[in-house]
């Protein structure tokens, strides 16, 4: 299997995620760049190292919104046991009340997915191999 970003290159980038779960989010975010990029990224004709530094950056990026999107459909506690997903929608002062409103997993999910397409858009649109061709072309090139 070809690794678009590996453990040594994301820790040089800044990454601060121990090995084991960077290795099962780097498999979620290689997944959806080769969803929007038709597998392209798999034949060595795309893989140039211009392209190669963008998919990396790319995949950086990625890692730490599939780390974000697992913690945010999955409840967070504060030590008060609050749940830090949720959100104020009224308040008293007198009286000392509160109520919160938690997200739903189905509008956190589609927040994700936005955020995830809009990296990928912003890190490889425009990007082409030496044929002309654009990784994120949605369509197929003749012979692919």
């Amino acid at each position: 299997m070809v690794y678009y970003l590996t453990y040594e290159e994301y820790q040089e980038l800044g990454g601060t995620l121990d090995e084991a779960l960077f290795n099962n989010l780097r498999l979620d975010a290689q997944g959806y760049i080769d969803w929007y990029t038709f597998n392209r990224l798999w034949k060595e004709e795309w893989r140039t190292e211009d392209v190669m530094e963008r998919v990396k950056i790319c995949m950086y990026q990625l890692i730490a919104l599939v780390a974000t999107k697992a913690n945010l459909i999955t409840p967070q506690t504060n030590s008060a046991g609050i749940n830090l997903n949720a959100q104020a929608t009224s308040a008293s002062n007198d009286g000392v009340s509160t109520s919160y409103a938690v997200l739903s997993g189905e509008l956190l999910f589609a927040h994700a997915k936005k955020e995830i397409e809009d990296t990928i858009n912003r890190y490889l649109s425009g990007i082409m191999n030496n044929a002309g061709r654009k990784l994120l072309y949605r369509g197929l090139y003749p012979n692919e």
